[in-house]
């Protein structure tokens, strides 16, 4: 059994909870729960730690963010291991994600050096208030404190990356509550962090459940922001009791993201890039491309190419090389699945391929391609995070805008065309956070921004965003009379 971490010591309780690996449903491991005293005692560490850790100079900051980088680059194959095991990743997805994770730690490291070098605005530009030329001011970033950062299970190294690194560049310390279903990755990685140098207190890792120390986790008055990925019940949720305590927050919160075909497009193309972006970890990524929208004269064509594409994915051990897509993550997920393609076939849809569980044992659902018969079908108005991707017939472009638009959601999107003034021209109508044109929702730049609008979230991730986000602004004047 594996005990959480709080300063440098591993806390161990009577209770605990299992880690199941989805592909086969065995016990991995246990993790101790925390308490309520101890969740408190997390969040004081962090903060005893906080004083120290911000006045450590920026250049040892760096240090230890690129002597982590360094570590996970030379081990990539170990953390790629866990991941697969506690998340049902396939392996080689899996060895992606740490690579994401190592590159965050040293972008945050390279981003720190530039974004903390403050700026001296010339106050004589300004008539008022009078004297000014008589003045000086500077405007400088300074560390918030504690942050909460709650990661969810789909990404449980990269969200912890882009969580803490850029925390830790800024100043901050750190109290991560991972998910329970991956919260391995997160304590491998922060224990690995103590025995490289990072002093006791400056990240915590707390497992626990929700409804026994979320509260207090999001407003306990020493917790200065909280940054959370998860669905958007859950993130209304916390940002609703978050904002009754003053607290900052960045909330990456539910996705629909629509991919949008038209009739000038490369069809061999956007099948196979729908292909990846709908079925890469077995649909359960927030921007997949979980809503495929098709003009009609193309209509047949990419759902034929569509359908062949996907049936040759290899479903299976996510330790297998050549596995492409893995289980989900639990059995209420393929409930969930069932119920989208149930509802879809009582509303005139067909199932074109798969829709149904292969294996007796694992959390395996066959990816599966609706051919929706109604736009109001529930695949194609909630966030399905799971091996199914409903496909719609519309007439032009302004039927297919409108359908991106219908969703609450807006994350990503993606526009397939040979015309790019017409695939400008749709974008500017697209309420999202990101556009990609001929490629994937799937695409993600580490260190530009991410995020989305509506009841996507707000604040936006990308090393020095989220370093933007995770900072106070403070303006110093001085009077030279």
């Amino acid at each position: 059994m594996k005990g959480f971490l709080v300063g440098n010591e591993e806390v161990l309780r009577d209770r605990s909870y299992e880690v199941i690996n989805p592909a086969n449903e065995q016990v991995i491991d246990r993790v101790s729960l925390a308490t309520l005293d101890d969740a408190k005692n997390a969040i004081e560490t962090a903060k005893k730690a906080f004083d120290s850790w911000s006045s450590t100079p920026l250049h040892k900051r760096i240090e230890l963010l690129y002597k982590l980088a360094d570590y996970i680059a030379s081990n990539r194959e170990d953390f790629a291991r866990i991941l697969a095991l506690e998340a049902g990743k396939p392996i080689r997805d899996a060895r992606v994600e740490a690579t994401r994770t190592e590159k965050v730690f040293r972008y945050s490291a390279e981003a720190a050096r530039y974004l903390l070098t403050g700026e001296l605005p010339r106050l004589d530009a300004f008539e008022y208030p009078a004297g000014n030329e008589k003045r000086m001011a500077m405007i400088k970033r300074e560390p918030m404190g504690v942050v909460v950062a709650i990661t969810p299970f789909n990404f449980p190294l990269n969200s912890f990356a882009h969580k803490v690194a850029p925390a830790l560049a800024v100043g901050n310390t750190v109290v991560v509550k991972p998910s329970l279903s991956t919260p391995l990755s997160a304590l491998n990685i922060a224990n690995i962090m103590l025995k490289l140098g990072f002093p006791p207190g400056v990240v915590n890792v707390i497992t626990g459940y929700s409804s026994e120390i979320g509260d207090l986790l999001i407003t306990h008055e020493d917790v200065s922001l909280i940054t959370f990925t998860g669905s958007t019940e859950v993130g209304l949720k916390i940002a609703s009791k978050a904002a009754g305590h003053s607290k900052r927050m960045i909330m990456e919160l539910g996705g629909s993201d629509p991919m949008i075909i038209l009739d000038d497009a490369d069809i061999e193309k956007a099948s196979t890039v729908a292909t990846r972006a709908r079925f890469e970890y077995a649909g359960q990524n927030c921007n997949s491309a979980k809503r495929i929208f098709v003009q009609e004269k193309v209509f047949d064509k990419f759902l034929e190419l569509f359908k062949e594409k996907t049936a040759k994915l290899k479903l299976g051990n996510p330790m297998d090389e050549s596995t492409d897509v893995g289980p989900v993550i639990s059995s209420e997920a393929i409930k969930n699945m069932e119920s989208y393609i149930e509802d879809a076939k009582n509303k005139e849809s067909e199932v074109v391929l798969g829709g149904i569980r292969p294996y007796s044992r694992g959390y395996f659902l066959a990816p599966t391609i609706l051919k929706a018969g109604s736009p109001d079908i529930k695949a194609l108005n909630e966030e399905v995070f799971g091996p199914v991707a409903p496909v719609m017939k519309v007439k032009d472009e302004e039927e297919a805008s409108f359908l991106a638009n219908k969703s609450k959601y807006g994350l990503q999107a993606a526009i397939f065309t040979s015309d790019y003034k017409k695939a400008l021209k749709i974008a500017d109508k697209i309420k999202t956070g990101a556009v990609i044109i001929n490629d994937s929702t799937r695409l993600r730049w580490d260190a530009l921004p991410f995020g989305g609008v509506r009841y996507t979230g707000f604040g936006r991730e990308g090393v020095k965003y989220t370093m933007q986000e995770m900072t106070e602004l403070k303006l110093i004047a001085l009077n030279l009379d």
